[in-house]
Parts: structure tokens; C-alpha cells; sequence
């Protein structure tokens, strides 16, 4: 393979070692994330070229794709150099009031200065994260045109003076694409990005006016995140042609304003400037990272549910040994197998606690939710008499119904979003409390709900994995006779859903 070259299928595999890598280091890595429950779900290293260690952690399937969250971001970065590079659009200095077919007149001034490049280095001006949440996406998701509403954000800065995590920004950048290329980012990538890089199966969901979300929720398998890394690593290139060109790639990798001490933020990517030259990342909520070390040769891609890929990071370090082939080490590859093999395996049944008298009588009844930032509408436990359990949640316009593994195992149902499974196990935790563990997995998402019941009432309190609700309390109420299932709704649909 050539050194610009990119697999023409996929990815050839070769051993940890004959890439400079040590097996015993990576197998103490695995054994880490396991020993700890560390949520990680895949972890992917490419070394020139070369796969060198492919890992999948349960509950995670790899053969699934995974929701990466704001590294939609950077991919969206990509689709605007290539639109840039194939003259639909002009360059990053193009004003996004004029790019926008029937934009309100700006009254602000400062909005009518508002270009691409500040959109895609986050200094956009718009009253938009410069508060902690993202309370500004959740209102843009609540409204009818998501990039009109965007766009109507109040100035709160000068364009380029401030920068400010907006994700409003980036769905600014989807409508600028759908605009002037006639069709959403999702079409156009198929065409100019997934295809060339051979990509093929991937969900990326769009808002009511077709327009692919620009922040985040884009799903892809985690050897083709790193088709997409590599593709930077190799200045643009793939099997020998130029799919966007290098001069975009070298100035979305380059820090275009300053986030913090060692950290820099290019075109929707992420530098490491502590390290020359510059580490530089697509990363997204709960673990999603695609990193590329430009010196080593390397390219890292973490999914995960949850966790903190910093924590690995020493491992991964250590690991490389060499810029040359290191000797074959067979025992320390039979350890990395191991270790693998390990990675996937379900945990142990433990024995199942009997249940408590009050789960008899709760169980088939309907508690409706009041309003509340998750969309949660109503839920349902029930628990038969040979031990198995099932909760049926409703939550917006969906329905999620899953068997509740008893034994500390998940049990899993393909009615997650976007039609991905969702698992769930759960145990009594008094007599009148039951927590629930749902964890969404490739939708990266895991609540652990825990209900209390009194009488007709129950008391709920949320807390998500990745950090997206933390001790949100509930009141749910035994649901009448007759009352139908889709008569109430959340007050603020869309918001505490994943978005970054």
C-alpha cells in the first residue's frame, strides 16, 4: 500500500508488533477498561496503514454503527472543503446571511459580517454557548425551521472576537451545503465523501426541511470513522486521488483560535498543541473520538458510552515502542487474544433476587409521566411469573418496549432510535424501589432510572451516563381506565437528547 494510499476494501490487519507496537501493553489496556467498567465500547488502532488492534466491548456490537456525536462536526468541515474545492461554494469568507435563500434581513450589523470560517471555528458572535448545556439547540429542535431559527440568534459578540461551543453553528453550515449544493450533506457526502472512501452504510438523520443535522447524531462503524481520520493523516489523498484538497485539510488542522492552554480548535477540529506536531481530533460527547498522531503515524477511533478516553491514553502511549517492527512476541499475542475474546464476553449471571410483594401489584399498570425535559410520556414494568420482567417506555412520538434482564445481564430490543437495540436489566433495590439501567448503546445514551412507588404515584429521578441529565426528578401517576397512550406530551420535546 502506498504511502498516500487507503485500503480499496478494508483495512489490512497486521500484528501490534510489526507496526512497533507491544501486545503486553495492549492487552493491559484492555484488561483495564474491563477490571474498571469503564463504558468503552470499540477501541480502533491504524498504524501506517495497518490495523493493529480491533476491540469491541460488550454490550457494544461492531456490527452496528455507532452514533459519533459532535465529530459530525469535523465530517460536515470535510463536505464544506470539498464543496469549496468544487467551486459551489466560493470560499470560508463568504457572508451566511447571503447564502441562505430567504434569510431575514440582519438588523444587527455585526450578523451581516457573519461568515463560514466563523461558523466552523465556533467565534460566530451568535448568543449561543457562551452558557454551560446547550440550551439554544434544544430551542432550535423545538422549532420549525431549524437553520431560520439558527440564524435569528441575537448577537452577542463581534463575529471572529469571542469563541463560544455553539452547535447551532454547524446546522448553519448543513443549510449553507444543502443550499448550494441541491441536495442534504447526507446525498452529497454518498457522492463526494463515503463512496470514494468506501463507506457505505451509514444514518445520519435530517431535520423537517431535509437538512442532515450539522452538529451531530451521524452513525458510522468505527473502521469507517477511521477512513475519514486517515484521509486527513494523508493530507486529503485516498488510493491516489485528492477527494478534498490539501490545502483545506492543512487549514482545518491548523488552530485557528486558541480554547484553552494546549488546546486549539481549526475548522471543527480539535489540536493538541502540547505535542509537535499537533495532535488533532474529531471528538464527540460520552467518548467519541477520532485521533490522528501525525508523527507516529497513527490513527485512534474510541466509541463509548460514557467514558473518559483520556484514562487510556497512558496505555496507548506506552504501547508504542518503535518507529520499526518490533520482534513477535507469541505469548504476548496469545495474551492480546485473550484479552480480546474477554472484551466481548457477558458478565456473569448472578441469581436472581426474588421479588418483592409490590411487584406483583404494579406490574401491567400504565404510570403516565408529567412533562419533562427527556420526553418520557409514560411507562410501564411488568413481571411474570417465571421470573422474567419487561418495561415498555414512551417517549415522544416512540415506544420503546424491552425485557429487563434480572440476572445482571442487559436484555436487548431493536426499538432504540434510529431502529438500533436498546438494553436494559434492573433490580430491587428496597422494597418499593426498583432501578432500572437502559442503556442505548450505539445511540451512546445509559440511564439509570430508579422509581419509587407509593400508592398511585411514583417517584422517578434520571441520571445519564454521559453527563446529559444529572438527578432529574419525576412524578409519574397510575394512569386511569381508558386514558389513552399518546394523550399527553412533553412540554419541551427534543430536549435532553443526544446532541453533541
Amino acid at each position: 500500500m502506498a504511502a498516500d494510499d487507503g485500503p480499496t476494501r478494508d483495512w489490512p490487519a497486521a500484528s501490534p508488533e510489526s507496526q512497533g507496537l507491544d501486545s503486553v501493553v495492549l492487552a493491559e489496556l484492555l484488561d483495564h477498561v474491563r477490571s474498571r467498567s469503564l463504558p468503552l465500547h470499540s477501541l480502533l488502532l491504524i498504524r501506517r496503514g495497518h490495523i493493529v488492534l480491533d476491540a469491541a466491548f460488550y454490550p457494544y456490537e461492531p456490527d452496528r454503527p455507532h452514533d459519533v456525536a459532535s465529530v459530525t462536526k469535523s465530517v460536515v468541515s470535510v463536505l464544506v472543503g470539498i464543496a469549496i474545492d468544487k467551486g459551489l461554494l466560493r470560499s470560508v469568507d463568504e457572508p451566511v446571511v447571503s447564502l441562505l435563500p430567504g434569510a431575514a434581513a440582519a438588523v444587527d450589523p455585526r450578523k451581516q459580517r457573519l461568515t463560514i470560517a466563523h461558523l466552523l471555528t465556533m467565534t460566530s458572535g451568535l448568543d449561543c454557548g457562551f452558557e454551560p448545556g446547550e440550551q439554544q439547540l434544544a430551542a432550535m429542535r423545538r422549532s420549525e425551521d431549524w437553520a431560520a431559527f439558527a440564524l435569528a440568534l441575537p448577537m452577542r459578540a463581534a463575529p471572529g472576537a469571542r469563541y463560544a461551543y455553539c452547535s447551532c453553528n454547524n446546522h448553519l453550515l448543513s443549510a449553507v451545503l444543502s443550499a448550494h449544493t441541491g441536495e442534504s450533506a447526507l446525498t452529497f457526502a454518498r457522492k463526494h465523501l463515503f463512496e470514494p472512501l468506501g463507506i457505505r452504510d451509514v444514518i445520519w438523520p435530517a431535520d423537517p426541511k431535509g437538512r442532515s443535522h450539522g452538529w451531530g447524531d451521524l452513525h458510522l462503524f468505527p473502521r469507517d470513522l477511521a477512513r475519514i481520520a486517515y484521509l486527513y493523516l494523508r493530507g486529503g489523498r485516498w488510493n491516489g486521488r485528492q477527494i478534498v484538497s490539501e490545502q483545506w485539510v492543512r487549514r482545518s488542522i491548523t488552530p485557528q483560535v486558541k480554547v484553552r492552554e494546549g488546546v486549539g480548535y481549526g475548522y471543527s477540529w480539535w489540536l493538541n498543541t502540547t505535542r509537535q506536531p499537533p495532535v488533532f481530533e474529531a471528538v464527540g460527547r460520552g467518548g467519541q473520538r477520532a485521533a490522528v498522531l501525525p508523527d507516529e503515524d497513527l490513527v485512534v477511533v474510541f466509541n463509548a458510552g460514557g467514558v473518559d478516553t483520556d484514562e487510556v491514553a497512558p496505555f496507548l502511549f506506552r504501547a508504542i515502542r518503535s518507529t520499526g517492527p518490533l520482534p513477535e512476541n507469541a505469548i504476548a499475542s496469545v495474551r492480546l487474544g485473550k484479552a480480546l475474546a474477554a472484551a466481548r464476553e457477558q458478565p456473569e449471571r448472578r441469581p436472581s433476587s426474588p421479588l418483592p410483594a409490590l411487584a406483583r401489584s404494579i406490574s401491567g399498570q400504565r404510570y403516565v409521566i408529567d412533562p419533562n425535559p427527556l420526553g418520557l410520556r409514560a411507562m410501564t414494568l411488568v413481571f411474570d411469573e417465571q421470573g422474567a420482567a419487561r418495561v415498555t417506555l414512551e417517549m415522544d412520538e416512540d415506544q420503546w418496549s424491552v425485557p429487563v434482564g434480572l440476572d445482571g445481564r442487559y436484555g436487548f430490543a431493536s426499538t432504540g432510535p434510529s431502529g438500533l437495540p436498546v438494553g436494559a436489566m434492573g433490580r430491587w433495590s428496597s422494597e418499593r424501589e426498583f432501578t432500572l439501567d437502559l442503556d442505548t448503546v450505539a445511540n451512546i445514551n445509559r440511564f439509570i432510572i430508579r422509581i419509587e412507588f407509593g400508592g398511585e404515584q411514583i417517584q422517578v429521578t434520571v441520571d445519564e451516563a454521559t453527563g446529559e441529565v444529572k438527578g432529574l426528578r419525576l412524578i409519574g401517576r397510575l394512569a386511569r381506565a381508558g386514558s389513552h397512550p399518546g394523550a399527553r406530551r412533553c412540554a419541551d420535546p427534543g430536549r435532553g437528547r443526544p446532541h453533541r
